[in-house]
């Protein structure tokens, strides 16, 4: 995989995940995140907890982005006609992470409000990728 400017990379997924929200019980929208010198390919998610300060003992885990987007591609209403409107965009988003990252994994950290981190390697050793919140109470 070739590097990448990290602004073109931006500009790209901000405009995938443009109006889009990651659904649970308030739905929030994607944000690009950008952790410079974190290395090119995703950390085990104690190391993602550390490198972004979390308390020892916070909840953390890792999940696949298939997984992650699950409710908005697999298992989305299919009598929903709005959602099955929106489901190729959440389809298309989830492969141009899949492609433009490297190692490309979802971290979920804390609860009730879970941040939630796509991230992967963008070639410069940094980590690149989404942020969104989902709420569970």
């Amino acid at each position: 995989m070739a590097q990448t400017d990290p602004d073109e990379l931006k500009r790209e997924l901000e405009a995938a995940a443009a109006g889009l929200t990651y659904g649970s019980e308030a739905d929030r929208p994607f944000s690009f995140f950008f952790l410079p010198g974190a290395g090119d390919e995703p950390p085990g998610v104690e190391e993602f907890a550390r490198l972004l300060c979390e308390p020892n003992g916070s909840p953390a885990e890792e999940r696949s982005l298939d997984h992650f987007f699950a409710g908005h591609t697999e298992t989305s209403d299919p009598w929903d006609a709005q959602a099955q409107v929106i489901r190729p965009r959440y389809e298309a988003l989830r492969e141009l992470l899949r492609m433009r990252l490297r190692g490309a994994t979802v971290y979920r950290l804390g609860k009730i409000e879970v941040r939630c981190y796509v991230v992967g390697g963008d070639g410069n050793g940094n980590l690149a990728g989404l942020e969104t919140v989902a709420v569970e109470t």
